[in-house]
């Protein structure tokens, strides 16, 4: 029997990077969810239960640092993994990520490749566990 596709939720406000990003994930077959701001994201988190979370710091209407903080409690009764993807951060900006359970942060340009090894290992080790 298969165990049922894991959902991956990718938020960024720029259309081709969710596309780019959808694409490996749906080849890689993980079920894929879009959001193109943060507070749409938020919605999705809640209603569709995401495994993991791909998300951009800056955005419209919610930004990815607002998003996290807003979703980390929920990580308590079922954690999920976030990877917050952004260009531009000073190096003391990224240590309210290390204060988030199931956090990573990558730097733009990232590789898909990368984006997709790290969801992967973060669910083996889960599951492992």
């Amino acid at each position: 029997m298969d165990s049922p596709k894991k959902k991956i939720l990718i938020i960024d406000d720029e259309a081709h990077i969710r596309r780019i990003l959808e694409m490996k994930f749906q080849i890689a077959g993980f079920q894929v969810l879009t959001a193109k701001n943060g507070l749409q994201g938020l919605e999705l988190i809640r209603s569709q239960e995401p495994d993991a979370v791909i998300s951009d710091i800056n955005m419209p209407k919610m930004d990815g640092r607002e998003l996290c903080q807003l979703t980390n409690p929920i990580k308590a009764e079922r954690p999920f993994l976030t990877i917050i993807i952004t260009a531009r951060i000073q190096p003391d900006e990224n240590l309210w990520i290390q204060n988030m359970q199931d956090t990573l942060f990558m730097e733009k340009p990232f590789s898909p490749s990368k984006v997709l090894e790290q969801v992967s290992e973060y669910f083996m080790t889960r599951e492992s566990s």
